[in-house]
């Protein structure tokens, strides 16, 4: 008897524990939770930030093109930058009626595919996949829920953002397949309370949408909260002191839920993304958004895509996602966040100050370089006018504009050291102006600038790039083209001023054929700092700087060949073949962009090379088209061309007095040259690059017609 019972207690140990542990795994391990328009002040708000359990990082929404807000979200499911579809989040239970007939009749009549009255279907998922196949690098449509899908992760979608008069449904949009298809999950007008206190006359049933939830025997779920989207589609009709009222009361509202799910899912890993700003941020093209992540510890979010603390992308967002689960991300272009650990409120404070720094420069960036550029431009024909007269000018007149030439050169440098506080450039104005009544000759003063400008250029990559991040002539984050490394604004400074500095360098010193080693190890250390994939990796700089530097020191040590040429080529192609190598040996989240090509080379083949060149010759059309650079390129181009008519002796005047200048204006044409061709925005480096050359040469046109040459 006594062993009977204890048989019976054993087993219904072993049941119990059956039934905790089958529970258990039927619990999500993933939240991911879409909060439209969340905002830092909302975050502030939260019972859990107090909590300082946290990770916080602020996130890039940039979507490819096409609708902005539907873009926004499709990204988030495809871990690459997605094309918007009006209409995209039309995601519907298959027993739900739209024109009259079932969802998933209407699905299957446009797909052509079987879906059941139980699954949810996007009868707008041939626009989808039409959108993305425009793409010129990896988009796969639906990616995160494949991923998931494959490997047997069970997910689910659930909230709906419906409206008044349109079916809206994120959540299921996010986690749709390939084919437009959720199979599990709730996302219809059940969640909803008809409510006149709240936009739309609707408003979110939490309590119903916590238990869907914990109920739904899903391994990852993601939910739309759906309130924000509502408040934030009817921002124009409400008055701010009452938007601010609805907004905290949803925020306070979002956060109970939020608390609730993580209270009963203590190890979940809980990520609270804003896949779109609010209307506000928006409006003025402010395109970061806050990242929230509860479940990896306290601190500030970062990611290989970005390399900048406190910095992430929304293309990150799926990787982090299937990285839970311990999977490959397959086409996924973003990389997993990670937390540096640190205080929640000391990470927010950061991120605070790095985004005023970012909108202050974004918002001043097109306007400044408009001015720049058109003063550059303008200058350049007040100089070609110069030489063209016939008739003698003002000496003063004609110094003044040298000067002002030679300022024009110095401004790179100038913003590159302004992030630092206005103190350093106008110190470097000062320096100018009392150098320029010290030099002999424009030529040391061209040698200066230009040295000056490549040694605080190479420094900075060195250093991490901490000044060209927050420069106007840097890349711009909210922009998202780049985040870290060398762009290729400095990157074509770098190669120009280098090359011309380091001429003007052996013209004063009437060097000839001496020193080609130490000229080479230069060349070849500065090309190695572009190259690093530890310091950004600019492949097309690195083609630029062989050309460019390689043209250079042929010319000045050797007589420039065919075979020159070819060993030219050479290095160019050993150069990509070493660092696709040696960054693809090295961890994902360390890798480069060099690092992910060829692992995408090496998944596509050739179509990946093809869509490559395409996406460079397409970038750099719609740069000459429309960009403010291309003017700049134009006409620098022209300006050195007529310097070499009038005067009519200028360019037998160069070659006999000026030989290294000959060299230094070679390589740098060469320099700008590849760099049109082998960059994305070329256009942008190849203008930049030529500027040392074009503004050295009008400078010595300016004193050989005037007679300016000292004695």
């Amino acid at each position: 008897m006594k062993l009977c019972k204890w048989c019976c207690c054993l087993m219904l140990v072993v049941w119990s524990m059956a039934v905790v542990s089958s529970s258990a795994a039927a619990q999500p391990r993933l939240l991911l939770v879409l909060w439209h328009g969340l905002a830092w002040e909302d975050v502030e708000a939260s019972p859990l930030y107090e909590e300082g359990i946290m990770a916080v990082g602020t996130m890039n929404v940039r979507a490819g093109s096409g609708s902005l807000v539907s873009g926004a979200y499709l990204t988030i499911a495809s871990g690459s930058r997605a094309f918007g579809v009006e209409n995209a989040a039309l995601m519907l239970h298959g027993d739900e009626f739209i024109h009259g007939f079932p969802a998933h009749r209407i699905y299957s009549t446009r797909t052509g595919r079987e879906a059941s009255a139980e699954e949810i279907v996007n009868p707008q998922i041939a626009m989808i996949i039409n959108a993305a196949s425009q793409a010129s690098y990896p988009l796969q449509v639906g990616a995160l829920a494949e991923c998931l899908g494959q490997s047997g992760v069970q997910l689910g979608v659930f909230g709906s953002s419906d409206l008044s008069d349109q079916r809206v449904r994120w959540a299921a949009l996010v986690g749709m397949d390939a084919e437009g298809k959720a199979a599990r999950g709730l996302v219809s007008t059940r969640l909803l309370i008809d409510d006149a206190d709240y936009p739309h006359g609707k408003r979110t049933d939490y309590q119903l949408l916590a238990e869907t939830v914990l109920n739904a025997g899903v391994d990852a779920a993601i939910v739309d909260l759906g309130d924000p989207f509502r408040l934030d589609s009817l921002t124009g009709h409400l008055l701010p002191e009452q938007h601010q009222v609805l907004r905290r009361r949803a925020a306070s509202e979002a956060w109970g839920l939020i608390a609730q799910l993580h209270l009963t899912l203590p190890d979940a890993v809980i990520v609270i993304a804003a896949p779109f700003p609010d209307y506000h941020r928006a409006d003025i093209g402010q395109w970061l958004a806050p990242l929230v992540i509860i479940g990896k510890g306290a601190g500030m979010l970062t990611s290989g895509t970005t390399r900048w603390p406190g910095l992430v992308s929304n293309i990150d967002v799926a990787p982090t996602a299937v990285e839970v689960f311990g999977l490959d991300k397959g086409p996924m272009l973003g990389r997993t966040v990670s937390v540096e650990p640190m205080q929640t409120g000391k990470a927010l404070g950061l991120i605070k100050q790095l985004e005023a720094r970012v909108f202050q420069v974004h918002r001043y960036r097109n306007q400044v370089l408009r001015w720049l550029t058109g003063i550059q431009i303008m200058l350049y024909i007040l100089t070609l006018a110069l030489l063209i007269i016939p008739r003698a000018v003002d000496r003063r007149f004609v110094r003044l504009v040298q000067l002002a030439l030679l300022v024009c050169m110095s401004l790179p440098l100038m913003l590159l050291v302004l992030p630092q506080g206005w103190f350093w450039p106008l110190a470097a104005a000062a320096a100018l102006f009392v150098l320029n009544g010290w030099a002999r000759g424009p030529l040391v003063m061209v040698m200066i600038i230009s040295l000056a400008t490549a040694a605080l250029v190479t420094a900075d990559i060195l250093r991490g790039s901490q000044w060209i991040r927050y420069s106007v002539l840097g890349y711009d984050p909210v922009g998202g083209a780049r985040y870290y490394g060398l762009g290729n604004e400095y990157m074509g400074i770098l190669i120009g001023s280098l090359i011309m500095g380091w001429a003007a360098f052996k013209d004063m010193i009437r060097d000839k054929k001496t020193w080609a080693a130490g000229d080479l190890l230069l060349f070849a250390g500065v090309s190695a700092v572009i190259a690093a994939p530890q310091w950004g990796t600019n492949v097309g700089g690195t083609v630029a700087a062989i050309c460019g530097f390689g043209v250079a020191w042929q010319l000045a040590h050797r007589r420039m060949s065919w075979f020159g040429v070819f060993l030219i080529a050479v290095l160019v192609v050993l150069a990509l073949a070493g660092l696709m190598l040696f960054d693809s040996s090295r961890p994902e989240a360390l890798q480069s962009h060099i690092g992910q090509t060829k692992a995408l080379i090496s998944r596509e083949g050739a179509a990946a090379v093809w869509d490559i060149v395409v996406r460079k010759l397409s970038t750099n059309l719609r740069l000459l088209r429309y960009s403010i650079w291309s003017r700049v390129l134009i006409m620098g181009i022209a300006a050195m061309g007529a310097s070499l008519f009038w005067p009519s002796r200028f360019l037998q005047w160069l070659m006999q007095y000026h030989p290294s200048i000959v060299v230094g204006i070679a390589g740098t044409l060469s320099g700008t040259v590849s760099a049109l061709v082998f960059n994305d925005s070329g256009v942008v480096a190849a203008a930049t690059c030529s500027l040392y050359a074009a503004t050295t040469m009008l400078t010595l046109a300016l004193s050989l017609k005037h007679n300016l040459l000292p004695a």
